[in-house]
Formats: C-alpha cells, structure tokens, sequence
C-alpha cells in the first residue's frame, strides 16, 4: 500500500501544472496568493477572478498564509416562459382563490342591501365571474377582484459555478492548518465568489491535537466536484484534522514557484496521519431522456377534470362540469343537488359499473414532456490503520440523480428551471453525508464525563475533540451501560449535556466513560390502539409520558368508534367520541382511567349535533413487556372495565358495565 501511495504521490507532483495568479497581497499580517488550475483562465467573462478573490479572500488571520486554488469554473443556461399578470382595467382576467381567470363579464357590481341583490356600478368592489361553474349558490360568482392583464415572455436564467480549495498555513511554523474545498453559486461570477466565501466562513474546523489526523486519497481521475463535497463534509464534522494527501503535493508545488513566505526552501509540516481513507473504483453514467408526463393544477372555478391513479399513474378524467349529486338513499340513485351534493359524475369507460364519485377537487392539466437528465454514480471506501497497515472498516455508496431541467407550474404554462449542476452538486453533497454519518460510527468521540448533577452531567471534551450540540453520548461503567445523554452546550475542552435516559437500576456517574452514538432509545410518547366493545369497534391515539428510566407515568388518548349496526342507519350517522385520561399504577401494566364519552350524529339532512354525554371511570389491564432495557415502547394486548354515567339521563344500572379488548401500540 505505501508504494501504491508513492507512485501516486510522484505522478500527481509531476502532473500537477498549476498557472499561478500574477497578483499575491502581502501586507504586514497577511499573505494571500490565488492561483488556478490548468483548465481555468485567470479571467472568466470579463471578469479579473484574481482581484476578486484577493478582495474577498483577504480576511486571513495574523501569522497565517492563505491559497486560494481555483480548480474549476463553470456557467449553466436556460430559458423558461413566464406569464405575469398586472392590474389592468381593460384587462381580461380577475384573481379568485389563489389564481387568475379569464372573465367575459367586464362590469363592476355592489350589493344593494335594501334590494337585497347586486347592481351594476361602476366604481363597486365586485365583478361577475359568469365562468364559475362549479359555484355553489348563484350569489358565489360575484367576487371581489381587480382586473388584470396577461403578460407572456421568454427569460433566460444563468447561474455560475466556482470550484475552491482554500488552505490555511500557519507562516511560523509551516504547518497546515486546514484545506477547506468550497462550491460557490449564483446568478453572476462575482456573487458565486461571494457565496463560496460565506461557506467558507460557516466551516470552522480549527486543527487540534486532540483530534484524530485522517489523511484522504483519491484515486487518479475523481470528479473534482464529488471530491470536493466528500472533503467540504468531512471538514463541517470537525472531529477530525484531514489532510487530503494528493493536494498536499500540489501545494507543495505552489509554495515551490512562489514566494508566498519570502524563503526558497519550504517543507510543509503535519502530523502523521493515523487514518487514511481512500476514495476508488469510481463510476459515473449520464443519460438523458423525454417523456410525456401529466402535469394537474388546480381549478375550482371550471375545472374540467378529476385526478385518478391508474396502474401507479396519475390521470385525468373528464367530469360533468357544474353538476354536485347526492345520494338518495330511499330511492337508490343519485339526484341532482348543486347545493348539498358531494358527488360529480364522470365520463366513465366501457368496463366501469358506476361513474359517480366523492370529489371537491377539479383541475386542468398539462402534458408536458420535460427533458430527464439522469446521472448514476457509485464509489468505494476504505478506511485503513497507518500504524498496523489494517483495514479497519470499508463501505459501497451508490446514488442515481435525476434533474429534470423544466417543467410547467401553473394553468397558463409558466415554467421553472432546474439546473443539473445544481443537482449533481446537492447530490454529490447528500452522498457525502452518507459518508460522513458511516465514518462518526467507526471514528465514534470518546470522553469522559467528570460530573453529574440531577438530569445534567459535564463531559470533559468539547469543540477540541469535535462535540457538537445534539450529539448522543452513551455512559459505560465496567463494561455495562448506564445511561444516555445529548449534547446542549458544548464549550473548548468541556460540554454539557441533558441525561434523558437512565437503564433502570443504574445511574450515571461522574468519572465514566462516555461514548458517541447512533443508537439510542428515543421516545416519541405517542400511544395508538384498535378496540371493540358490546357497542362498537374503532381506534384510539394520543400521549403517553413515561419518566427518565423509561417507566411510564400517564397517558391522554383521544378515541373514535364505528357502531356495529352502522350499516343499518340510513338516515343518520353515528360516530361514538372519547376522551381518556389513564394513570399508571404498580408498574406499566394496570391504568386507572377517567374520561368522557360523546356521540356525533350527522342527520341525512345534513343537520349536525352532539348527544349521550357520559362519564367514563375503570381500570385497564394489559399483557405490555418492555422491549429492552435500552429500548422500551412496544405492542401489548389488554383489556378495560368500566362504568359509565350518563349525564343527561343519570341512572345506575348494570348495563353501563363495559368491557373492551383491544391491541395497544407504545412508541
């Protein structure tokens, strides 16, 4: 391995050209120099990148050499249309629900209170939206609106794209303090400079001997742009001090045809690193299609059309526009009813026994056929021990990126772009999280936790060894764990963090190890459950609060039921309602509960009202085992006696025993 290294660490001296800038600041405190990368010219659309990023690079600390290396430049168009609509008396649309629609009806209308009934007037708030098809009284298609005027054209859209690496070198020492990648975009070159320098400025990753010193190789030939996130990622976790080890040559080879630091002979210093990751194998395919594709928008004004899923296919279906049914239950068939109707009828297909359906939503739609740039990517991972010349720990990461660069967004055809460097960027940096998340779990923060008090506890070891507020620390005491606990505050050398869960029989103590994890009980207190008594059956969801051992306290829960004889109740619906509050006794496995039950009736007529007023009191015994003692929540049969007292005809009686079975659910 260490002979592949040096044949690779001599082919990239040799094959690294590097055409330096002509202007290099250097003040009393600050030495800055920019230089480029092969393919990039110093001068990019008129625009002298030299001087731009001298200024905007400039805020280089006091006894530190900056470079700022251009590896890469690059610009994306594309045209989309764009429909605008401006206030226009003579105009031919008016703004109703959120969008626009053309009206024929060009007069102004108020309303006469004493005619009870609208009037034309010429200076009244109202317009006459005569195209409201699918309104529901005639007095709804008189709306408040200006009119308007529509503007169609054609616009451009442009966006740049810089490619850095930034690195930091400390002048007394010539040591290397950081090489920090950077992608900067944006409408113009000059903004993408400015927006790669507000990247920069958010990774902070200050070298610490604390840290673990990783050095990253890149096989001859990685996308630029994928090895630039992957490094940018492993910066932002900032537990580790990375040396990208190629790179390190060329900055080696800068230094040596400049004089950034006034002397000829300059080594660059670092320590040896103890890690190296290696980055191969990399694969990468473009393909780009088109297809025809249904785009809906909706249209509650004359929307011609419904949406239905096909075979996993969204299409339209054309519907009978203006037309609300109801059911009528007496006779069997559906009637005409523009005011109380929930169903439309639909042009149905040959095959189809009914074409009536519950709708309140219409649209009109689009078929568009957008351009699909796909791009496929994998790569492998090795992580080796420098020191034993081991494999520690290796791993495959595969992505596919789709991008589709333009697609409408409204009724009239208004389009938005999407620019694909702009996708394979974000997904080169979604890879690299993935990356990043796989090497905290081999490289997990270690510390030890020097003080305890109540549910807080001091771990010593903060932003020196890379802490970061919500980071989990598991607590370990001969061999065992105790407890969990998050990160809140996170100083220097020192972090403090909220124990939030305690392995019953245990405690978290001071002077004990503390290690960062992944896993982790984590309570969401939310309780579901299904349930059938002698009256009905249904579901039941709310909280449940447990303490710090995981040991649960209460719960409130909100409860919904179908009556058995549901389907018998033609000119009515009933749907039972309760609310439960239950208080854990003698362990998790007996409730006493206390609650109160309705029922909603919901006439054919369509009148609404609330009756049975009940008070529920009972006991609740269940089969619940906790999952582990690292992981509680879980599944649980059980079952409730209670008695019930009705409010509006109080009266004790056997008959208002109930027992319910039901399947409970702890998360």
């Amino acid at each position: 391995m260490r002979n592949h290294l040096k044949r690779l660490n001599i082919c990239a001296f040799i094959i690294t050209v590097i055409f330096s800038s002509l202007i290099f600041a250097q003040g009393e405190n600050l030495k800055l120099r920019v230089v480029f990368d092969k393919s990039v010219k110093p001068f990019y659309e008129n625009v002298d990148l030299n001087i731009s990023l001298m200024s905007t690079f400039s805020d280089v600390k006091e006894n530190t050499a900056r470079i700022v290396h251009v590896i890469g430049v690059s610009k994306e168009s594309i045209t989309r249309k764009v429909n605008d609509f401006v206030r226009d008396e003579k105009g031919d649309y008016v703004y109703f629900k959120g969008s626009y629609y053309r009206i024929s009806d060009k007069r102004r209308y108020s309303y006469d209170e004493k005619q009870k009934k609208f009037v034309v007037d010429k200076n009244g708030r109202y317009v006459y939206l005569q195209e409201y098809a699918w309104a529901r009284k005639q007095e709804d298609k008189y709306v408040i609106s200006d009119f308007y005027a529509l503007k169609s054209y054609e616009v451009q859209e442009t966006k740049y794209f810089i490619f850095l690496v930034v690195t930091d070198i400390e002048i007394s020492t010539f040591f290397i303090k950081s090489i920090t990648p950077i992608v900067g975009k944006c409408s113009t070159i000059e903004k993408a400079i400015e927006n790669a320098h507000r990247r920069f400025s958010t990774v902070v990753n200050e070298y610490s001997p604390d840290k673990l010193d990783i050095a990253v190789l890149f096989e001859k030939g990685f996308d630029p742009v994928l090895r630039t996130a992957l490094l940018t990622q492993l910066q932002e976790d900032t537990r580790y001090n990375i040396y990208d080890r190629l790179y390190i040559d060329e900055v080696m080879e800068i230094l040596r045809t400049s004089d950034l630091f006034g002397v000829e002979q300059i080594v660059l210093k670092f320590r040896p690193p103890k890690y190296l990751i290696t980055f191969e194998n990399l694969v990468q395919l473009d393909n780009q299609t088109a297809e025809d594709r249904y785009y809906f928008f909706e249209n509650p004004v004359n929307g011609q059309y419904i949406r239905r899923t096909i075979n996993g296919l969204d299409v339209p279906v054309r519907v009978e526009v203006g037309g609300y049914y109801r059911y009528d239950s007496t006779n069997k068939r559906y009637v005409f009813d523009i005011e109380k109707g929930s169903y439309v009828k639909y042009y149905k297909g040959p095959w189809e026994k009914d074409n009536y359906v519950f709708e309140t939503r219409f649209y009109d739609y689009n078929l568009y056929k957008p351009t699909r740039l796909t791009t496929f990517y994998s790569f492998l991972m090795k992580v080796f021990d420098t020191q034993k010349g081991t494999l520690v720990s290796s791993k495959f990461f595969s992505k596919n990126i789709e991008t589709i660069l333009k697609e409408p967004v409204d009724r009239f055809g208004s389009e938005v772009v999407n620019f694909h460097t702009d996708g394979k960027v974000e997904s080169y940096y979604s890879a690299a999280r993935q990356v990043q998340e796989f090497l905290q779990t081999v490289f997990p923060l270690t510390a030890v936790i020097s003080e305890t008090f109540g549910e807080k506890a001091i771990v010593e070891g903060g932003k020196n060894i890379g802490a970061k507020p919500g980071y989990v620390f598991q607590s370990v005491s001969e061999g065992y764990t105790t407890g969990f606990l998050r990160l809140e505050k996170v100083l220097e050398k020192s972090s403090e963090g909220k124990i939030f869960y305690t392995v019953p029989g245990d405690d978290v103590e001071p002077h004990t190890l503390a290690f960062e994890t992944k896993m982790y009980p984590n309570n969401i207190g939310l309780r579901f459950g299904m349930f059938m008594n002698k009256e009905a059956y249904g579901m039941k969801i709310g909280y449940i609060r447990s303490d710090i051992y995981g040991n649960y306290l209460w719960s409130l829960t909100f409860s919904l039921g179908i009556p058995y004889n549901a389907n018998s109740q033609s000119d009515k619906t009933i749907v039972p309602m309760g609310l439960e509050f239950s208080k854990f006794l003698f362990g998790e496995n007996f409730e006493l509960v206390l609650g109160t039950s309705v029922k909603y009736i919901s006439e054919n007529s369509g009148e609404t009202y609330i009756s049975d007023y009940e008070i529920v009191a009972g006991v609740t015994l269940s089969s619940y085992v906790r999952n582990s003692v690292l992981s509680y929540g879980g599944a649980c049969f059980y079952t409730s006696l209670t008695y019930t007292l009705p409010m509006s005809n109080f009266e004790l009686s056997q008959n208002n025993i109930n027992i319910s079975l039901g399947f409970d659910l702890r998360f």
